[in-house]
């Protein structure tokens, strides 16, 4: 496994001249001080039960200091269908956290390429993942205590970190996986309903020919505009070059966010489609 290093003792602070008095120091009021960054932790059905834990960002204008229900949902979707991923090259757009990229690693992914938009925070946060909720397959177990237990990676997989804006030229993915992905990953995306023309656009560019497959996991998070997140498979239908089916409808126990508008009973779903290349297009 391929990982690169990240120096945690390092000190910028030594570089700057102390002209003492606190003369650059902001008050306290002058802004609010960023939360710090929290962990959630979720449960595999591997054989024995195994789970992953990954850190979350303390704030994100792009919403990356949550994990989603869809994600840990996709994620479940991944480890029920393993031939999906297993030997494969998978590929995440707007991954947060990462999850189900890095489900899609201890479960036998080849490559996975973990990308979210290019903010520092954000893919520095996906490389702390990276490193921190994995571990080699040759490292020792008895060198991990129960509680701080990683999943084992296979040492074949490598995982990528990197920035990448929807609809721009995916040069740079393609460097890594030149034939296109055999499974891309858009887990709670469809909100973002003027980005739907762009994420489309990357799929096209990114999607293995002819066999690539898109897993798109939503909740409808503002049930009021339910319909405008649906507009995305529409426009896919229109390209004239995917098909797209519905694979999961699941009902759970409670919403991620609650909001007094529109069909309560959308927040409590989370809805899973397949997107693939039609056959007559190639």
């Amino acid at each position: 496994m391929t990982e690169d290093t990240i120096d945690h003792n390092s000190d910028s602070s030594s570089d700057v001249e102390d002209v003492g008095g606190g003369l650059f120091n902001e008050p306290e009021e002058w802004k609010p001080k960023t939360p710090p960054p929290t962990f959630a932790t979720h449960t595999l059905s591997l054989q024995p039960s195994s789970s992953i834990t990954v850190r979350l960002i303390g704030q994100s204008p792009l919403w990356g200091h949550y994990l989603w229900n869809a994600a840990r949902i996709t994620s479940n979707y991944i480890e029920q269908n393993p031939t999906l991923i297993f030997e494969k090259s998978t590929l995440e757009f707007g991954a947060g956290a990462g999850l189900p990229s890095l489900v899609c690693a201890a479960l036998g992914a080849k490559t996975v390429v973990i990308t979210d938009y290019p903010d520092p925070d954000l893919i520095q946060n996906i490389e702390y993942n990276k490193l921190h909720s994995l571990s080699s397959s040759s490292s020792s177990s008895s060198e991990q205590s129960p509680e701080s237990k990683k999943l084992p990676l296979k040492d074949s997989t490598t995982i990528h970190c990197t920035g990448y804006i929807w609809g721009n030229p995916a040069d740079h993915l393609l460097k890594i996986s030149p034939k296109g992905y055999d499974l891309a990953i858009l887990s709670d995306l469809l909100f973002n309903h003027s980005q739907h023309d762009a994420l489309l656009q990357s799929l096209q560019l990114t999607l293995s020919k002819p066999d690539g497959v898109a897993l798109v996991f939503f909740t409808p998070h503002r049930p009021w505009l339910y319909q405008e997140d649906l507009n995305f498979f529409t426009l896919a239908q229109e390209t004239g070059v995917f098909d797209v089916e519905k694979v999961v409808e699941q009902k759970l126990d409670k919403p991620f966010i609650d909001d007094a508008r529109g069909d309560q009973s959308l927040l409590l779903l989370v809805f899973g489609y397949k997107i693939t290349w039609r056959k007559e297009s190639l």
